[in-house]
């Protein structure tokens, strides 16, 4: 309770407008008093000064506020509407005010009070709502319906059935509410309206059945689809399948594919769902074609590809896919994909086809088919898979080639991808090489370390777990070689990897001090070393050490530590800490910011309080 309330009340009269809507703002904490005031200084010319105090009204709450907020609700558009949010918010305290509004001689305020009503639920009384079904005024039975509805008020059904020869407009608002309740009662007099003149009230129907999910209502939707209208037929089919479409309904597989031929994207998913329920495999060179039909790098079929991949999966679809591989009628894309899929479902029936499209002369099969091999893990494919890791004239079929022959493990392709690690150009590829002679032979690649070149030593590091590997590249001449070790160990997390990542933060080169700190916080460590890098002389490594204590300590004890370095002198750094603080979040992370915020000047300060708006 604020003490100077009348002072505040003065000050909603104030000619700053600043000043009259922090004014309206304190008055949240006031009583009864502030109640006409603010309700006044809803009509304020400022913007700000109105939201204030609607946002205090709402605050203040209490059957006082809710009685003298009623007679907006006759005043302009915009006075209505605050009204009809506050009452709204102030909820069931409302609910025994706005019972007498239900008999008013104006339509509009017996359609608002219905409204509100079915907003607010608790502490409401449907049965009070059931004559306005039969109001006068059509959007006050609108409203009555679909308040009903909302209100969950099952004793409703047989009104609201009664009521569906009424016009239009109301008519969707009874079929609304019935959907809404369940009503699986209604279904023969729903039905009824299929044969309505009015397209959108048979379309409602349709949608207003497949809510009720009852067994009588899918048999009216079969029996109705063969005399159904094209966009009707997709509405009956997405209602179906909402229902749940069985094994028996195997005679609307031939809807469904001309759904999925004909549909917007929204209806081929619909009918996806379908295919995949009947288990429908004449569909598949469909989908396949749709697939074929999307490229790839348009952000919209980032997820359009996996639905259909999905899809195909959830079929048995070998067969079909086969057959396929020998379409002309297929585009290549399409090809790829089913290719792809025939990898992922290690298809053994389809390596020779496979092995055959290694020397196609388009790219994109050639690399989904060594992909799809190196799935199968196929030992007859690994002589043509070495041939192409070797010869193919695109770098990125090579390196699917070698990646392929890496998942494949076969001792066989050791040596010969040994033979070409001293032979390949590209970095990418030589990458592949080295991941796939560790999977293949480990032991064997890493016992010829001290052999390989600078860089194949880096690569190794970056992808090897084993940790006496690992420390015996920290011990590496080159730079890079080490710091990417010490990345590794990180990774590897374990005492012995810490403990080496500890030890590297007193060496004397600050790169390597910040690849241990990063390594440190990788592995979640909150260890007594990586406190001490908070102080370190470079400014970088204190940047990262600020990320890692983030990531390792407990987030109470983390606040804690990194609100010191928001006194640091290097600016990244504290800006570092403000992010790490705000990512950490809670009352501790509000207030140790907050005690900064004045010490602070400049983009440092506006960095803080950005921090402490969003906590």
């Amino acid at each position: 309770m604020i003490r100077n309330i009348n002072k505040l009340i003065r000050k909603l009269e104030d000619k700053d407008p600043s000043a009259r809507r922090k004014a309206a703002e304190e008055l949240a904490e006031g009583d009864e008093r502030a109640v006409y005031p603010l309700i006044k200084a809803l009509s304020d010319e400022n913007n700000g000064v109105q939201d204030a105090a609607m946002r205090s009204l709402i605050a203040i709450g209490g059957e006082s506020a809710g009685y003298m907020v009623l007679p907006l609700l006759r005043e302009n558009s915009y006075l209505r509407n605050t009204a009809l949010i506050i009452i709204r918010e102030l909820g069931t305290v409302t609910v025994p005010l706005l019972y007498p509004l239900l008999r008013d001689s104006d339509d509009d305020i017996r359609k608002f009070t219905i409204d509100l009503l079915g907003e607010i639920r608790t502490g409401v009384d449907p049965s009070r709502l059931l004559p306005h079904l039969r109001d006068r005024n059509a959007n006050v039975r609108a409203a009555a319906a679909k308040s009903l509805g909302e209100l969950g008020y099952k004793e409703a059904v047989p009104e609201l059935v009664n009521a569906l020869n009424d016009e239009e407009w109301v008519c969707f608002s009874i079929l609304e509410a019935l959907g809404e309740l369940g009503a699986g009662e209604a279904v023969e007099q729903i039905a009824l309206l299929l044969s309505h003149p009015s397209e959108a009230i048979r379309f409602a129907a349709i949608e207003t059945l497949g809510k009720l999910g009852c067994g009588s209502a899918t048999g009216v939707l079969r029996a109705y689809l063969p005399k159904s209208s094209g966009d009707e037929k997709n509405a009956i089919i997405k209602s179906l399948i909402q229902i749940g479409i069985t094994p028996e309904m195997a005679d609307l597989s031939s809807y469904l594919i001309s759904m999925l031929k004909e549909g917007e994207w929204e209806e081929k998913e619909i009918a996806l769902k379908g295919i995949v329920s009947l288990d429908c495999r004449e569909a598949i060179p469909v989908v396949v074609d749709i697939a074929g039909s999307l490229d790839p790098s348009l952000p919209e079929n980032e997820e359009r590809l996996p639905l259909l991949r999905e899809s195909i999966c959830a079929l048995d679809s070998e067969e079909e896919l086969l057959k396929l591989l020998d379409s002309p009628d297929i585009r290549y894309r399409g090809k790829s994909f089913a290719i792809e899929i025939l990898g992922q479902s290690k298809s053994r029936r389809s390596i020779p086809r496979l092995i055959e499209y290694l020397n196609d002369m388009r790219r994109d099969l050639r690399r989904a088919s060594t992909r799809a091999l190196g799935d199968i893990g196929a030992s007859e494919s690994i002589e043509r898979l070495l041939e192409a890791s070797h010869r193919d004239v695109d770098a990125h079929v090579r390196r699917c080639a070698i990646e392929a022959l890496g998942n494949i493990q076969s001792r066989d392709a050791y040596k010969p991808l040994m033979d070409l690690l001293a032979l390949e150009k590209y970095s990418d590829v030589i990458e592949k090489i080295v991941t796939a002679l560790i999977k293949i032979d480990a032991d064997a690649f890493l016992s010829n370390l001290s052999s390989y070149g600078e860089d194949i030593r880096e690569m190794t590091a970056r992808m090897v777990t084993d940790v006496d590997m690992l420390l015996r590249l920290v011990d590496d001449t080159h730079k890079k070689v080490k710091i990417a070790a010490l990345y590794g160990l990180g990774r590897a997390g374990s005492e012995r990897a810490v403990s080496t990542l500890a030890g590297f933060l007193k060496d004397e080169d600050p790169d390597i001090r910040k690849a241990a700190v990063v390594g440190l916080g990788e592995a979640r460590y909150c260890h007594p070393e990586l406190l001490m890098a908070l102080k370190d002389k470079d400014p970088w490594v204190r940047f990262y050490a600020i990320k890692a204590v983030a990531f390792s300590c407990e987030q109470a004890r983390a606040v804690g530590i990194i609100s010191s370095m928001l006194q640091d002198e290097f600016v990244p750094a504290v800006m570092a800490a403000i992010d790490a603080i705000r990512e950490i979040g809670g009352g501790e992370a509000y207030e140790a910011l907050s005690l900064y915020e004045d010490r602070a000047d400049g983009t440092v300060r506006e960095k803080i309080r950005e921090a402490l708006s969003s906590l």
